[in-house]
């Protein structure tokens, strides 16, 4: 069941041996960053408007163009000096810090129709996300979606089945084992059933959508198919329902509405009329979001039922009432399901879990047990092979119900997916080299083509990347070489206090892909731009912001893995530390490197 509040730095070596291939997703989205003004006042987003004036204060008496005598200097401090002035401009301002917390830059350049100023934060954070989102639907107003399922059910039983070899009298004679090629065994093979889906959806509101969809069946050279139609509507973000009904015989109507009772309470109701010789089933649903990530949830389905005289008798009931509880989480790691279901003809005990072992891989084990298909298991995986391209595969035993293979390809809202039955009854043998094989052929494919095919492009869009933002990265570099020259003055000035008391003193600083050699040019000496963040002996940065946005540092190695390598003195001890990030320092040296 779905989760109705579900909320739906490259490694190192520019050689391209040492990274993840999911990154190239990244590299392809790579583009310059926006200034983060936090970062420019050297603030964390917490900070109060103590902190952002006194902050403000101090890098204008640094970066004050008045400060500085010498004309390169004093162009360059004017630069600076403007995006400190920006910075403090929008943090300063409670409805300009609002927008840019929320939508960064793009917040600050649209216009906003918020109300009288005298609400408070969180009142305006509210109304930012009200206005984003209806501007977002009402983009989406003209906009139609497609998607499209088909499945076609293979039967490939006779393939691995025995050849019976008939009798002349009548019976069987023997049973011979299969033999040939495996271009003959596959032609035994036979598609028992294609199914065929699709559907469009648009919108003919903010809050009203409508969605055609097509079906068709084919099984042994006959078939059917319907149109149905679908009014969904949203009343409000409590209340929303769907109405639909098919075009075509068997007419079947349809009506769902939920209700939202509070942030982590839902109800759903469902009703399927399909003709008026009796009630129409029912299924209601209700659920309360448990934990962070549970929702747990109770479903009764009625099945066909009748009001004294009006509605089909017991014994020609197709459908029968059923009670079921479950609990579904949705994680970024990791998902899972377990439901129980009591009913008059059938109960079941189901478990589902998935992990993700990577952006691009997710491994699904499933297994259920019931009163009418016994005991089953299933395990399968997904893989992503291209930006919009997804690959599963997937193997389902059952004591009871054979064996089976399941291939399925997803392209943007388009999948196919293809059961093929290897056995029609329970075969270990078949059942294990199923689960075997594919996970060979899988895991060789990914090793010796699709891992060595993302290296190659993730080199070559690393290179790519270095020549379009060429300028770019000239920029930068000039920018926080000025910097670094306006710093050091002050900077000198504050190393020899803290050598005087014996405190935290950079000896060394360097940031960058620190295992490529010298001779690239991939790492930045940031000595001065360190020690301008030390104060009172503890080095101050604020956590989340990039390092590149800070006065003196600038990106020398876009698209690939960055380090920051410390050799410092504190208390007349020599220390060195290599980090990521500041806020990963060990917890021996926490203590004068305060990541914040």
């Amino acid at each position: 069941m779905d989760d109705p509040y579900e909320d739906r730095s490259m490694p190192a070596d520019s050689t391209g041996n040492n990274y993840e291939p999911d990154d190239l997703h990244d590299l392809e989205n790579m583009k310059p960053q926006e200034v983060d003004y936090y970062a420019v006042l050297n603030l964390s987003k917490a900070a109060s408007e103590d902190e952002i004036k006194d902050s403000y204060k101090r890098l204008s008496r640094i970066f004050h163009p008045d400060k500085h005598s010498d004309p390169a200097l004093k162009e360059a401090a004017e630069t600076k000096f403007h995006i400190i002035n920006k910075a403090f401009e929008v943090l300063s301002n409670p409805q300009l810090r609002t927008a840019y917390d929320e939508y960064g830059e793009e917040g600050l350049n649209t216009k906003w129709e918020v109300g009288h100023k005298v609400k408070t934060t969180h009142e305006l954070r509210e109304e930012y996300a009200r206005l984003a989102r209806e501007k977002r639907e009402m983009e989406l107003e003209s906009l139609v979606r497609s998607r499209s399922d088909i499945t076609i059910n293979v039967n490939a039983t006779r393939v691995f089945r025995n050849q019976e070899i008939l009798s002349p009298f009548g019976g069987t004679a023997y049973a011979r084992k299969n033999s040939g090629s495996i271009l003959s065994a596959l032609k035994r093979t036979e598609i028992m059933q294609l199914y065929m889906k699709n559907s469009f959806e648009t919108q003919f509101g903010p809050r009203t959508q409508f969605i055609v969809a097509g079906q068709m069946t084919a099984r042994s050279g006959m078939g059917g198919g319907n149109v149905v139609g679908t009014v969904r509507h949203a009343f409000s973000e409590k209340l929303s329902i769907e109405l639909g009904s098919s075009l075509l015989k068997p007419r079947i109507g349809v009506f769902k509405g939920t209700y939202s009772i509070d942030p982590l309470t839902f109800i759903t109701g469902t009703a399927q009329v399909r003709n008026f010789q009796g009630p129409a089933p029912l299924a209601m649903t209700f659920g309360r979001r448990i934990t962070k990530g549970a929702t747990g949830y109770m479903t009764y389905r009625t099945g066909e039922w009748a009001i004294g005289k009006w509605g089909p008798v017991l014994e020609r009931r197709r459908e029968f009432s059923s009670l079921a509880l479950g609990v579904s989480s949705q994680g970024e790691d990791r998902s899972y399901q377990v439901e129980v279901q009591t009913g008059i003809m059938q109960s079941h005990l189901s478990l589902d879990h998935t992990w993700k072992l990577d952006r691009s891989t997710m491994i699904r084990v499933g297994g259920s047990l019931s009163t009418t298909a016994g005991i089953n298991a299933s395990i399968g995986g997904d893989r992503k092979v291209t930006e919009h391209t997804k690959v599963g595969l997937a193997v389902e035993v059952g004591l009871s119900g054979g064996v089976a293979f399941n291939i399925k390809v997803k392209r943007l809202g388009q999948s196919v997916t293809i059961p093929i039955v290897l056995a029609a009854e329970f075969n270990p043998k078949l059942a294990f080299w199923a689960t075997v094989v594919p996970i060979c052929v899988v895991t060789a494919l990914d090793i010796g083509y699709v891992k060595p095919k993302r290296r190659k492009e993730r080199a070559e869009k690393i290179q790519e990347l270095r020549k379009v933002h060429a300028d770019f990265i000239a920029t930068q570099k000039k920018e926080a070489e000025e910097a670094v020259e306006l710093l050091r003055e002050s900077t000198i000035r504050k190393m020899r206090q803290e050598q005087e008391k014996d405190g935290l003193v950079i000896l060394e600083a360097f940031y960058g892909n620190l295992n490529a050699a010298p001779e690239l040019g991939l790492v930045v000496d940031v000595k001065i731009p360190i020690q301008a963040l030390v104060n009172n002996s503890q080095l101050i940065m604020p956590a989340g912001h990039s390092k590149t946005h800070i006065m003196g540092f600038y990106d020398p190695c876009l698209g690939e893995k960055k380090q920051l390598r410390i050799k410092y003195e504190f208390q007349r001890r020599l220390h060195e530390v290599v980090v990521a990030d500041l806020a990963s320092v060990a917890a021996p040296v926490r203590s004068h490197l305060l990541a914040q």
